[in-house]
């Protein structure tokens, strides 16, 4: 059924009142999340843990780290861009810091389950690239894949009849990016200076709260328990990184310092708060380690004969790389910030996101190398009817989706 652009116009008009009263309300409560801002960074790093709790069970969204004592604000400015005024200048300072230096991305896409089938299949792709960013044209790239069978894609019910888990590709894919980001890191650690790994996504899979709990652990938390494990052994740092974001860790932190205030508030997103403090290019929030629930609690793992784990050792901070209307996100591990490492990192990082004009490009080149798209999907399909010709295998089509993909020729 086609769209009815008339009527959304309609519906838009006859609902104006209500949108604006919400977009004004929300601005309101902004300005209160700000000042309770200015208010806390007058206190000392010590005084606002101690309030708002930094145990193991405590949830306060977000605890500050030693740069909050040091910073006095907050916001860490990047002052060298300050005299920039277009963005050839952006490309000078991006040239300067990625001269010799390696970064490395993975991503990854998933086709599948096929419904066109009787049979469900499936396929994941995982791409990663490292730039050595040197003259001779220091760069690496490959692919990898995985068909997902029916017994990768499929659940016994209670009945003894096996249902299709649409979802299954995405656990896979989560997965296989998690192998090929430690298999990176362990490729590449021996690099100088340390190569930069960047990985499209946070380092802390909160989004996978709502999965069951097996897949929860096998896809999600374990495979980013042992990124980060990889990460500290090796000493690569791994940057978790999210455009645009709408996490509210400092939200939450603030409500928790200031209930009177704050305590009946609806959330807001952090970038919103932060965004006055925010004045040029490449500045950033102070980092803070993230206590947002228990998925960061669950990142325990053993890594080459090592206990690992990571309660409060994941890092974040918001980034000022201009690209779209919000802050990104950026997330470390703790030991980038214990040895010194985290300006370095963050450089590379804003490097990458002015070549990328806005997003890093490394990142951009992962993701066009994974990417499968309809036309992918089509040939897997014939790469499938051919082989089931050849081998003689009951694979059909299945006689609804047959029917469907007639009526959209």
């Amino acid at each position: 059924m086609p769209l009815y652009p008339e009527r959304v116009a309609e519906q838009l008009e006859a609902n104006k009142a209500e949108i604006h009263r919400f977009t004004h309300d929300d601005t309101r409560v902004v300005e209160v999340y700000r000042d309770r801002l200015r208010d806390a960074v007058t206190e000392s790093q010590a005084a606002v843990r101690d309030a708002v709790g930094d145990d193991r069970d405590s949830y306060p969204g977000a605890v500050p780290t030693r740069e909050w004592d040091a910073v006095s604000g907050p916001v860490v400015p990047f002052d060298a861009s300050v005299p920039w005024d277009n963005h050839e200048a952006v490309n000078e300072f991006a040239a300067d810091v990625l001269a010799g230096v390696s970064t490395v991305a993975a991503d990854g896409s998933e086709i599948g389950p096929t419904r066109e089938f009787t049979v469900p299949l499936g396929l994941v792709q995982t791409a990663w690239c490292r730039n050595g960013h040197s003259p001779s044209r220091d760069y690496e790239e490959d692919v990898s894949m995985r068909l997902l069978v029916p017994a990768d894609l499929t659940e016994d019910r209670d009945d003894g009849r096996r249902y299709v888990d649409g979802q299954a590709p995405a656990h896979e894919r989560y997965r296989e990016e998690a192998r090929t980001i430690i298999d990176c890191i362990e490729r590449f650690a021996d690099v100088t200076p340390p190569p930069v790994v960047l990985y499209d996504g946070p380092l802390v899979p909160s989004f996978a709260n709502t999965f069951a709990p097996d897949v929860r652990d096998e896809y999600y938390r374990e495979p980013m328990s042992m990124v980060l494990a990889a990460s500290e052994h090796h000493g690569v740092p791994v940057v978790g990184y999210t455009a645009g974001s709408g996490s509210t860790n400092l939200a939450k932190l603030l409500r928790r310092r200031y209930p009177d205030a704050l305590g009946d508030r609806p959330f807001v997103a952090d970038s919103r708060i932060l965004d006055p403090f925010i004045d040029h290019w490449g500045d950033r929030s102070q980092l803070f380690s993230n206590r947002q629930d228990g998925a960061v609690d669950a990142l325990t793992t053993q890594y080459r004969g090592e206990d690992y784990e990571f309660w409060d050792d994941v890092l974040f901070a918001y980034l000022n790389v201009p690209g779209g209307d919000a802050l990104d996100r950026v997330e470390l591990p703790g030991w980038v910030l214990r040895d010194d490492r985290a300006e370095y990192v963050f450089d590379v990082v804003r490097a990458e996101a002015g070549v990328g004009r806005g997003y890093p490009e490394i990142l951009q080149q992962a993701d066009a190398n994974a990417v499968l798209d309809t036309g992918a999907k089509n040939r897997f399909l014939a790469l499938v009817q051919e082989f089931a010709d050849e081998h003689d295998l009951p694979i059909e089509w299945d006689a609804k989706a047959l029917s469907k993909e007639r009526r959209r020729r």
